[in-house]
């Protein structure tokens, strides 16, 4: 057994536990994985566990991808064998379902040929459901609705179940679309996200007998980041472990920072109460981070309460101190961000192993202006999604439609691309047609232009290009069996006319956009190889390629190698690493992300602080923490209050750099293709009080230099009519641009106007 002497004794034990549930503890870069694999390896190795029987599911295809990988190394290493991944059950939560589901989903009388829906998917449902049922969309927002119908799902509640008594208008409007759209999902033969983990557990509840076979069939059940998982995934994990409860729960609540999207910390925190012969297991010991990083986020941490006792140590080197920057405003802040990535890169860093992270999206914006004007590479993550893209949606729609011929979203979203003189009054003339016949729209051009034609169709003069359409669409059908996915694809986006159209456009956009549908075409043929390798007794499908797809996420294409700053959300970081990490935004309201006038709710401050313990322990190396004192919010400057969170980490683990005059000058010579803006009350007062205290004489040298007929930017002056000011930038010897707190920027003639 000396695969075990890498570990140290606490995955030791945990990887050597013997029957019933276990719940492992694993802090921030303690280890989990490797517990995770070499825990499976000793059950298939020692214990003589069918590998078949152990289902190991977690939330990311990179995480599964990853887990396969080092299972099947570990075993060949022991046995001398090579090992089948087909064998092992190793993968997403999702992904497991699917493959459920596409075996058993009948029995809830689904077409097992179903199509997954993503979320923008799932939105033009929602609104086509709302225009049919005549609700208006102005008066109840589709995105509210659809937040609420995966709020239902997650938490196991289905339209059958759903208490409505709570009533009002809202309320009204959403049982009567959640209806419907479960109606069109069914009849679309398509499933959204939610659907995928609540069917399979409503097939578990409904089917005894199927519930018991896959017990039988899974022995031992192993869940990744279980403070990650929702009610109905909890629940889908207690039907699977049955009276064996063979269950290896792997988690950390201090790393719960789902709730927003149903994760429930509670099915950690009361695992014993589930499991009451649950033996537990601490994983203390960090390999990842500084001695100063570690301490630091372990007091921060320290602050919550929805917690177990556990205190997070490393042998690791004390490392540098937490650097602490306050900046301007956020253009200061990306400026010192820069200042400290080039200080970094001399210092012989590279750049895939520096990434800044922020609490929202809309704070890269500012840091992309500046990244770019200082000429650093970087990759944003979390932003829009290859497979989210205007042209990819549209050449996927085509495949999704030859895979279910049922899918009303994608018939919708192609029958006018490009354009063939299909306009949306003659598409919703056809769209009753369909509702009145009782059957999908392309199903009711096949009634209607197929050689058994049931329907007399009239539409005018958009009747001909229906017919079109409708052939076009089955000869493509008729190729989808005798080609390859990616020929299929390549026919599609010649004899569509799509690429053509893009051609004839020559803008750069559409340039942009024909290089994204080679890249689409790039990604079937890579898959086509990586089925073929795994699967060489199985035909390489379209269906298979797009529940591939389906269920990717945007982290699964992270590349750790590119040689490129790193820039997301910590939602987007968790599970990642990297020698320097920066955490800009450090202030009240936008991290901790509470509103002012919202009481505060004590688990939410919880939670936001889990964020930030997450984003400290994602940094191998040096963490850079930074705030702003003025911040830009929906075109207003504000003054801001750094982040309690902060102020929570112990003065011995960080230095601190206050932010300067210069600072203030520098963020409008330096703000890349941006004119200045207006200063807000508070910042002027703060910049009179900041001149009032600096030295006299520096002062004294900017008035004497203006009189002197040598303007200077930074130079304090006062106007006749406008009051005080200061130049922000000067234009040959006889014009300047003046900031004026009440009157924003002026271009003033010096030869016309007296400035003191």
């Amino acid at each position: 057994m000396d695969y075990l002497e890498t570990l140290n004794v606490a995955q030791r034990n945990a990887v050597i536990h013997p029957e019933g549930p276990i719940l492992i503890l694993a802090g921030a870069g303690s280890g989990k994985t490797r517990v995770l694999t070499h825990r499976i390896c000793h059950l298939i190795f020692e214990h003589r566990v069918d590998p078949r029987q152990i289902l190991a599911v977690t939330f990311t295809n990179k995480a599964a991808a990853e887990m396969r990988h080092r299972v099947c190394q570990l075993l060949e290493k022991l046995s001398g064998i090579p090992v089948d991944e087909r064998d092992l059950w190793i993968s997403t939560f999702h992904s497991a379902c699917v493959r459920i589901l596409r075996s058993e989903i009948h029995l809830l009388g689904y077409n097992p040929a179903f199509t997954i829906y993503d979320d923008s998917d799932q939105l033009s449902v929602i609104k086509a459901v709302m225009k049919e049922l005549n609700i208006s969309d102005s008066a109840f927002s589709p995105k509210a609705i659809q937040s609420k119908i995966n709020k239902s799902k997650n938490e196991g509640v289905t339209v059958a179940n759903y208490d409505s008594s709570f009533g009002g208008p809202f309320e009204d409007a959403f049982v009567r679309v959640f209806e419907r759209y479960t109606e069109v999902l069914k009849t679309s033969s398509a499933l959204d996200f939610g659907d995928i983990i609540l069917l399979t557990v409503q097939i578990f509840e409904q089917f005894p007998k199927t519930l018991k076979n896959y017990q039988d069939r899974f022995q031992y059940v192993l869940v990744d980041e279980y403070q990650d998982t929702n009610k109905c995934q909890y629940t889908l994990m207690k039907q699977l472990a049955g009276t064996r409860a063979n269950v290896c729960a792997v988690g950390d609540e201090d790393q719960s920072i789902y709730r927003w999207r149903g994760a429930d910390i509670q099915n950690i925190l009361t695992f014993e109460r589930d499991f009451p012969n649950a033996k537990i297991y601490k994983l203390e010991q960090n390999y990842r981070s500084t001695k100063n990083i570690i301490e630091a986020a372990s007091h921060v941490i320290s602050k919550n309460t929805e917690r177990r006792d556990k205190s997070l140590w490393t042998d690791n080197i004390e490392g540098e101190k937490i650097k602490i920057l306050e900046a301007y405003d956020e253009h200061d802040e990306a400026q010192k961000v820069c200042s400290e990535i080039h200080n970094q890169i001399q210092n012989g860093e590279s750049l895939n192993q520096i990434a800044i992270f922020y609490r929202t999206n809309a704070q890269s914006r500012v840091l992309e202006d500046m990244l770019r004007a200082k000429g650093i590479n970087y990759q944003i993550y979390g932003g829009l999604k290859f497979y989210e893209r205007l042209e990819v949606k549209d050449m996927l729609a085509y495949l999704k439609l030859l895979a279910n011929p049922n899918d009303d979203v994608s018939f919708r979203r192609i029958i006018n691309v490009p354009t063939r003189g299909i306009g949306a009054v003659s598409l919703e003339k056809f769209t009753r047609v369909a509702q009145d016949f009782g059957t999908s729209l392309y199903p009711t051009l096949e009634a209607s232009f197929g050689p058994s034609p049931k329907l007399a169709l009239d539409l005018g003069r958009a009747q001909k290009q229906f017919k079109v359409f409708f052939e076009m669409i089955e000869r493509f059908r008729k190729e989808k069996s005798n080609l390859l996915p990616s020929d299929l694809y390549t026919l599609i986006l010649e004899d569509t006319g799509y690429r053509e159209s893009l051609v004839k456009e020559q803008t750069v956009e559409a340039q942009s956009r024909l290089e994204n549908l080679a890249e689409l075409r790039q990604s079937i043929v890579e898959f086509e190889l990586r089925w073929g390798a795994q699967n060489p007794e199985k035909p390489i499908t379209l269906e298979a390629f797009l529940e591939e797809i389906a269920l990717v996420s945007d982290i699964d294409r992270f590349d750790p190698d590119a040689p490129a700053v790193k820039l997301m959300t910590i939602h987007m970081a968790k599970g990642l690493e990297f020698d320097v990490v920066f955490i800009v935004g450090l202030e009240e309201e936008l991290f901790p992300n509470v509103r002012p006038w919202e009481s505060e709710e004590p688990s939410e401050i919880e939670e936001e602080r889990r964020l930030f313990y997450v984003g400290m322990t994602r940094a191998r190396k040096k963490l850079h923490l930074l705030y702003a004192k003025n911040r830009t919010v929906f075109g207003n400057s504000q003054f801001r209050v750094l982040s309690r969170f902060v102020e929570e980490i112990p003065e011995k683990y960080y230095e601190f750099a206050k932010a300067d005059y210069f600072a203030r000058r520098r963020q409008f010579l330096e703000r890349p293709g941006l004119l200045p803006r207006r200063l807000s009350e508070h910042e002027e007062n703060e910049f009179n009080q900041i001149n009032y205290d600096m030295d006299h004489d520096f002062a004294q040298e900017s008035y004497d230099n203006l009189e002197a007929g040598g303007p200077r930017a930074g130079s304090p002056v006062v106007h006749p009519v406008f009051g005080e000011g200061i130049i922000r930038q000067t234009l040959g010897n006889d014009k300047v641009m003046v900031e004026f707190p009440n009157h924003g920027m002026k271009k003033l003639a010096l030869k016309f106007i007296q400035l003191k």
